[in-house]
């Protein structure tokens, strides 16, 4: 990257799926027994086939699980959704998608489990734990899908400025923007790169990244 000789650089490299189970339910990775099939949404797009029954735990709560879900099901699988949340893509509230979303998904039989969360994957199962009493019980699984967290790919940016750390000739500047500096929704990833085109060049800004009113009240 530094042969473009380029006076800035921003890497946008995104960010992958995580199939230790990590997220706001789990603080630490799901054991797993064996070899037990764990998948990530990446791993679905890139065309891998999972071998049912599929358990997908949405921990992430968006839209993910749920089109998860929607596309195994349409496969044929026996697909079952769990989620700590109390039901289907919990955050889609605030987009007025949820009702939608959870409707399909039981028109098209897809077994919904929500307040649980899975805590253990065993050969042919997994465990799944109450999020009020952490009660245990176990449900058959062929294949786990972990809709969990995102970690940056970030190898490209952190090489680069080693590279400079160094001694090597490099940009003026070395910036990642997107999920590349923290993951988020497609909306932040947008705004992050127009942000950076909107400030490039720009003087060194102090305070809020934006303007606010501040109305003068009157002193009677």
């Amino acid at each position: 990257m530094l042969d473009f000789e380029a006076d800035h650089v921003v890497v946008a490299t995104g960010a992958r799926w995580c199939a230790s189970g990590v997220g706001r339910a789990n603080t630490a990775p799901i054991p797993v027994a064996g070899a037990a099939p764990v998948l990530t949404p990446d791993d679905i797009c890139a065309g891998a086939t999972p071998e049912g029954p599929v358990v997908i735990f949405d921990d992430d709560h968006y839209y993910m699980g749920g089109l998860m879900a929607e596309v195994l099901c349409a496969q044929g699988l026996e697909v079952t959704l769990v989620t700590p949340a109390p039901d289907v893509s919990n955050w889609t509230h605030n987009t007025l998608e949820q009702g939608r979303i959870q409707k399909r998904l039981i028109e098209m039989g897809v077994r919904i489990l929500p307040l649980h969360a899975v805590v253990a994957r065993d050969a042919g199962s997994v465990t799944l734990e109450c999020a009020y009493t952490e009660r245990q019980h176990q449900i058959a699984c062929g294949t786990l899908v972990n809709v969990t967290m995102r970690r940056s790919v970030d190898g490209l940016f952190h090489a680069t400025e080693a590279l400079i750390g160094a001694g090597a000739s490099g940009p003026k500047s070395l910036t990642r923007a997107g999920d590349c500096l923290a993951p988020g929704t497609i909306a932040a990833a947008v705004y992050s790169g127009h942000r950076y085109a909107r400030e490039l060049g720009a003087p060194p800004m102090t305070g809020v990244p934006f303007r606010r009113e501040l109305p003068a009240l009157a002193t009677d």
